[in-house]
């Protein structure tokens, strides 16, 4: 394991644990950018690249636990640290000391160590699985959380009152809610409900009364059009030249 850089990045081999007779390689350097992040302030924060999948925050811990205290581990993207192919990662130490420290390393502690072991393959996925089972006790305790909310807001609201017809009184809306009509407002409403109901009667509603209607509509058109045709005729005739 000889230590080597290119295009700036440190190359470093990582082991998965003492009993790995194999290495990954990872690329690494001093993250720096134009734009100022919180969560990655400069001189503080390791950048890394070709980070193995089976790599998570722990296993990254147990590799720079040498260093100096880790304040983060940062994936690119959330799902990184759980999906698959190889991942992009910052490291944030609570000092740039430890950050330099951390770019003069030759070798990198084990992803997994005793104290802290990280599973992988069958035990990962058994893990996983046992994850995703949701647990009766807390599931329980979010659905009375819930339920308490929700009893809450219902005696917040007004409760509706019904007149002795059955029908459901409407009450005022805005920034005063819950404040029922009054009574001389009650009775302005039902007065002009009264005359627009008489405005708006049926009228021709049967058959015949259809019929009749529009016999008379016809007469009274002929009417027009035979007055129209006598006013036309009297026009043409004041019209006529008549020289003697």
């Amino acid at each position: 394991m000889t230590e080597e850089s290119v295009q700036g990045f440190k190359i470093l081999p990582l082991v998965f644990s003492q009993q790995s007779t194999s290495w990954h390689e990872i690329l690494l350097k001093e993250h720096s950018v134009r734009h100022q992040d919180e969560l990655k302030p400069l001189g503080q924060t390791l950048f890394i690249l070709n980070v193995p999948p089976y790599a998570c925050e722990t296993g990254l811990r147990n590799a720079f636990s040498n260093v100096g205290n880790i304040k983060r581990v940062i994936f690119e993207n959330a799902e990184d640290q759980s999906g698959d192919g190889f991942k992009r990662v910052f490291v944030v130490f609570n000092k740039r000391e430890y950050l330099l420290k951390a770019l003069k390393l030759t070798q990198l502690n084990p992803l997994s160590s005793d104290t802290q072991p990280i599973k992988i393959g069958v035990e990962k996925w058994i893990e996983d699985y046992n994850r995703s089972i949701c647990d009766s006790e807390q599931l329980q305790q979010e659905v009375n959380t819930y339920m308490a909310q929700y009893d809450e807001s219902k005696k917040q609201k007004p409760e509706e009152v019904v007149d002795d017809e059955g029908w459901t009184v409407v009450t005022k809306g805005g920034r005063r809610p819950g404040i029922s009509r009054k009574e001389s407002l009650a009775n302005k409403l039902n007065e002009k409900t009264q005359k627009s109901t008489k405005k708006k009667e049926l009228k021709n509603f049967y058959t015949f009364q259809i019929r009749e209607s529009k016999m008379k509509n016809i007469a009274v058109l002929r009417k027009n059009f035979e007055e129209a045709k006598k006013k036309v005729e009297l026009m043409k005739q004041a019209r006529k030249f008549k020289p003697y």
